[in-house]
């Protein structure tokens, strides 16, 4: 694990920062605007963003990455579609 501390001017410089990677598995964002917080999260290239708390979420939150962090989720429903095929078959009678 690593954890990079990086001055930034406002918002948009933040979210630039942010996604300046190769990799996006987990990220993480600490404010008290509420809405700040839902319109960086969305932003922010990574397969898990957490708010004001690092590494939160249980057996029922997907997990996964984005860019070089991988691809597909584990856990929750998004894993069972892993597992799963969704076929359509239509009869004529």
């Amino acid at each position: 694990p690593v954890l990079s501390v990086i001055r930034f001017a406002d918002e948009e410089e933040a979210v630039e920062i942010a996604n300046d990677t190769k990799f996006g598995l987990a990220a993480g964002v600490w404010t008290r605007d509420l809405a700040r917080a839902h319109r960086v999260a969305a932003r922010i290239e990574a397969g898990q963003v957490y708010v004001n708390e690092y590494f939160a979420g249980g057996v029922e939150t997907p997990f996964g990455g984005f860019k070089y962090s991988g691809f597909g989720r584990e856990k929750g429903l998004e894993a069972m579609k892993t597992y799963s095929h969704t076929k359509t078959v239509t009869i004529r009678i």
